[in-house]
């Protein structure tokens, strides 16, 4: 997926959580915090940890 920067500030980025593993699309802004696109929660853990699947590919990760 490739990123969109929107109005300089933010962008929009594919991400997966580092505990259960769900896919999502997230806001990313420059200083890097990440929040899920249009809900509160990207998924049910207590902590979750989001790994954009740019990095894990850059990573030579698995991707989805």
């Amino acid at each position: 997926m490739n990123t969109v920067v929107e109005n300089g500030e933010r962008r929009r980025a594919a991400a997966r959580c580092a505990r259960c593993g769900r896919i999502g699309i997230v806001y990313v802004w420059p200083d890097g915090t990440r929040k899920p696109l249009g809900q509160t929660a990207f998924c049910d853990c207590d902590e979750q940890t989001l790994r954009l699947l740019e990095e894990e590919r850059e990573a030579g990760g698995d991707g989805p």
